[in-house]
């Protein structure tokens, strides 16, 4: 078997058996379930709680101005905005998912000495970097896109009697989960094995990690969340500016990511 399938699936075999990570993988994906599904159920009688509140008011304004929720029902209108808005959640799914255990990848090989042994064999350094990559990424896509899926059935069961047409998915959906998703995801594990490669102790890994690079990028969603859910052209360039941000820490990491520099910096 080719020395690439077997390294990734040795490091398939090691997120599995990261204690960290397994909490966060039996939280998120049942709250991306449950969210869109309360949000469909129950959006009408959030705003008829009391439509003077100026939060209501304001999604009120913000649904009446979208040309799309034009020729739909109040409920229904309302009901797509909360679930569209949903979509940022499915964003950070894959960063909260996949950066914990991208930050163990490369310290936790330092400290039970099995990097040596890895960098000894003929994987290179791109081939050592992929699998890194994918065996962080890969779960957690899986996980985003299987909540998403399950979130999408339940919930278009639950309002087809109400608007009798499928609520999800629609575009803002589709593109945030199954596209900008999975490069969010990207982005953040190649951060995170970056910091990896330069710590010496797992555990300021995964903090310096839940400290930092989450909070940058739950920062980054929530900037830019709201315009995401109104424009397609935001959501095509938020793709290539995220696709361009994969690009910079691929290469930065290939640049600075040396054998040598790894090796030297055991502790």
């Amino acid at each position: 078997m080719n020395v690439s399938l077997l390294f990734l699936r040795k490091e398939l075999r090691e997120v599995g058996k990261n204690k960290f990570v397994l909490p966060v993988y039996l939280v998120l994906p049942p709250i991306a379930v449950i969210l869109p599904v309360l949000f469909a159920a129950f959006s009408p009688q959030i705003i008829a709680i009391d439509q003077n509140d100026p939060a209501i008011l304001a999604i009120l304004r913000i649904v009446k101005n979208t040309p799309e929720f034009a020729h739909m029902g109040t409920d229904e209108a309302i009901t797509r905005f909360f679930l569209r808005s949903l979509v940022s959640f499915y964003l950070l799914m894959p960063v909260g998912l996949s950066s914990i255990s991208a930050a163990f990848s490369v310290v936790a090989e330092k400290q039970q000495r099995t990097l040596e042994p890895i960098l000894a064999t003929p994987i290179t350094d791109l081939e050592f970097l992929i699998g890194k990559l994918l065996a962080s990424l890969v779960p957690s896509i899986i996980l985003t896109w299987a909540a998403a899926i399950l979130a999408a059935v339940i919930v278009n069961w639950i309002t087809w009697g109400s608007y009798e047409t499928a609520l999800l998915p629609e575009r803002f959906w589709f593109v945030g989960v199954f596209v900008l998703a999975p490069l969010m995801g990207m982005a953040s594990v190649l951060a995170a094995i970056r910091l990896s490669a330069k710590m010496s102790d797992p555990q300021t890994a995964n903090q310096f990690t839940g400290l930092v690079i989450v909070p940058a990028f739950m920062i980054l969603i929530g900037i830019f969340g709201k315009v995401l859910t109104i424009s397609m052209s935001a959501v095509a360039i938020a793709c290539v500016l995220v696709v361009l941000l994969v690009l910079f820490l691929l290469r930065l990491n290939l640049k600075n990511f040396q054998r040598e520099e790894i090796l030297t910096k055991w502790k």
